[in-house]
């Protein structure tokens, strides 16, 4: 059933019951945040109030009645699933230009300094000092898709800012939750290695909080996570 924060607060809306969506609800308890919907394959739909923002944590099966709720009732949306078909991702490109859409990819803010600390080390690495670049993820077995969306996206953030595709994408199913993703650097007798690891889903969680409180004031279009942690991280050094 919908939750009702003490503390009232902004409302969130949480579709899924897997491990993002429950972590999430634990979330929103901690942080006094409403959930006035939620839905899952399992219980369905169960709506209190239309929430402010609506966060997609289930599944490719869900999308079309997802993005109907969003479309219909003008809800900010936080798609946290990755692995969609090439219609669906239009489908949500044709959604943004009503509401804001995030899609996130990667909730984790430390992976979104891995990502900066990447395209710094692109600018770095020009001629004489060109590094043989690769990318490592790990997930723990049951994972589905390989190599992982956030893997794809880190190698495509090399390319994109060094020029240079990476050498190799190795994906390993084995070991605890949640994930680690490496890219390593290596020159003649060295290497630089930058590895993020997530061991719980409080931190996605915390993610989807933030960019959750993001969306609620932003124009319609489709973003990705790095738009919503530069424009944070930005107003707290300002």
């Amino acid at each position: 059933m919908p939750e009702t924060a003490a503390s009232g607060g902004p409302t969130l809306g949480i579709v899924g019951a897997g491990r993002l969506g429950t972590a999430l609800r634990t979330a929103c308890g901690a942080h006094g945040t409403r959930v006035s919907l939620t839905a899952s394959r399992r219980a369905g739909w169960s709506v209190e109030a239309v929430p402010d923002v609506l966060v997609d944590a289930s599944a490719p099966e869900a999308h079309d009645a997802v993005l109907d709720y969003c479309a219909t009732r003008r809800v900010p949306l936080i798609a946290c699933v990755s692995n969609l078909t090439d219609t669906q991702w239009k489908a949500l490109h044709e959604l943004a230009e009503a509401v804001p859409v995030v899609r996130a990819t990667n909730l984790s803010f430390a992976h979104y300094l891995q990502v900066r600390i990447a395209e710094l080390t692109a600018a770095l690495t020009a001629a004489p000092f060109v590094a043989t670049t690769t990318v490592r993820e790990r997930h723990p077995l049951g994972k589905a898709h390989r190599p992982s969306a956030t893997a794809l996206a880190l190698a495509d953030t090399w390319a994109g800012a060094s020029g240079r595709p990476v050498a190799d994408i190795a994906d390993e199913r084995s070991g605890l939750p949640v994930s680690e993703h490496e890219l390593t650097h290596t020159w003649d007798g060295e290497s630089l290695h930058v590895r993020h690891h997530v061991g719980s889903w409080t931190v996605p969680a915390r993610g989807a909080l933030a960019a959750a409180d993001w969306a609620r004031t932003a124009p319609p279009g489709l973003v990705t996570m790095r738009t919503v942690y530069d424009d944070l991280t930005a107003r707290s050094t300002t």
